[in-house]
């Protein structure tokens, strides 16, 4: 399908001299229970949840905002004309802006930029999406499941999913909230079938949620098309303008990135200053030095993806290209029309969390690593590649009992009962997307789960197949 697609606005000069500095921390780390930061968070989330997923703010001060809620912060303003929200601190020291795009999602304005800076967020527009409600998913929206949502033929998922929602059965921690499970199962003619699916009340299939790190795993399949299409190589150093040459940082290959083995130095999973300050992905991702030698240390790190698509942003040499890569080459392709990968205001995808979207594209996603990265006959991911993302990385030694990591997935078949092979993406809060190669079956869950208490998705991988009568 073709998309008329239309560049509104894209800023990309230098910064009109401003009464403050940019706003840019070491790493792009920050105290996540600063001000500044929790008002930032308060704003893009309500953002994207309200103009995005159509939720009201009743309820997204009760789900996405639970863990910054009983600090005294003022309820987040929705300017519904402007498409903007606005935050603040207690105290009404800091005052952050969201705006909204519909095609670009919502992007935090940064600390010091104005109301009136809005115009200069990039903006690209394309058509509307194309009624698919007639068409059989994946493809489109028609399922047919009956009331409960599980498929007659497999109504002993009915009791899974009803621990899938309980909060305690799959908790390390009672206290999950699960927003919705999708398992998918692919018959003897080679469909894949939606054959149970259930969302918590205010949630639905063109509702969603942050993705939180299951982005990562988007992002890898975005720079393994690049690969495919002749635009880098995973095997060599990824290009990153801001080392000079002779840089020791430049010897960092593609895949030590997605394995998490780049040897940077930086705050692993805290990307506070980007995702809720407003920092730019280019100032944080690549400003910090080499702690060791690249390929020799596994550390969990935003900044690596974060990497990735710098370097992507600067072999395509075009802006509107860049912003248009994700869309025309992945998600518009696998029929993910109800997903946003936002940007900072700079333009850069801030690709390491920072995806909005629904549990069914997601499970479209799910499918299409099933097949091998082919899609209608067409190979959109190099051969080989499902098996490089779901080997385990050589920095991280397999443990039993315990969840490994391949490149920018993780790996569930270290863990009791789990078929050999299976492999899930992993977000903040409980957004997966589970792969059990030779079982035909992929398993969505999202979730808004409280901080600090993690879902158990090996076990409800492993209850579906023993639902499925797939394993003893």
């Amino acid at each position: 399908m073709r998309f008329f697609i239309q560049l509104l606005c894209f800023a990309l000069l230098p910064l009109l001299a401003v009464a403050s500095q940019p706003y840019q921390m070491p790493a792009g780390a920050a105290d996540h229970e600063a001000p500044d930061i929790v008002a930032g968070y308060r704003a893009i989330f309500t953002c994207s949840a309200h103009f995005f997923a159509g939720r009201p703010l009743k309820d997204i001060l009760k789900v996405e905002l639970v863990d910054v809620q009983g600090k005294g912060f003022p309820d987040p303003v929705i300017d519904e004309k402007r498409q903007l929200v606005f935050a603040s601190d207690p105290h009404n020291i800091y005052r952050r802006i969201a705006a909204y795009r519909p095609d670009m999602g919502c992007t935090l304005l940064p600390p010091h930029w104005q109301l009136s800076d809005v115009p200069r967020l990039p903006n690209v527009a394309y058509a509307p999406a194309p009624d698919v409600s007639a068409l059989a998913f994946p493809a489109g929206d028609k399922v047919g499941l009956p009331a409960n949502g599980v498929d007659q033929s497999f109504t002993q998922l009915e009791a899974v999913l009803a621990k899938a929602f309980d909060g305690v059965t799959y908790a390390k921690v009672p206290g999950t909230v699960t927003t919705a499970v999708l398992v998918i199962k692919r018959d003897k003619q080679n469909h894949y079938k939606l054959i149970a699916e259930r969302y918590r009340p205010g949630f639905g299939i063109h509702s969603g949620y942050r993705t939180w790190s299951t982005a990562k795993s988007i992002s890898a399949a975005l720079l393994a098309i690049a690969s495919q299409q002749g635009i880098l190589e995973l095997d060599k150093p990824v290009a990153i303008p801001e080392w000079p040459q002779g840089d020791p940082r430049r010897s960092i290959t593609y895949k030590q990135l997605m394995r998490m083995s780049s040897g940077l130095y930086s705050g692993g999973a805290n990307s506070a200053a980007v995702y809720f300050g407003g920092q730019d992905v280019v100032s944080a991702a690549t400003g910090t030095p080499l702690e060791v030698n690249p390929g020799t240390r596994w550390k969990y790190a935003n900044n690596d993806t974060l990497l990735l698509m710098r370097s992507l942003r600067h072999l395509l040499a075009d802006d509107l290209r860049y912003l248009r890569f994700p869309y025309d080459e992945l998600l518009h392709p696998l029929g993910m029309h109800h997903t946003r990968m936002e940007v900072d205001h700079a333009g850069n995808f801030i690709a390491s969390s920072q995806v909005y979207t629904t549990a069914r594209d997601l499970a479209r996603f799910g499918i299409f690593l099933d097949q091998d990265g082919v899609h209608q006959g067409k190979r959109l991911l190099p051969e080989g590649w499902i098996q490089f993302v779901s080997t385990p990385a050589p920095a991280r030694p397999v443990v039993a009992g315990e969840w490994g990591y391949g490149a920018q997935f993780w790996l569930l078949d270290t863990m009791p009962d789990v078929p050999k092979g299976t492999y899930t993406t992993y977000g903040n809060k409980g957004q997966y997307v589970t792969v059990v190669p030779g079982h035909d079956v992929v398993i969505v869950r999202t979730g808004v789960d409280p901080n600090g208490i993690e879902y158990k998705q090996d076990r409800l991988v492993v209850d579906v197949l023993k639902a499925l009568k797939q394993i003893p």
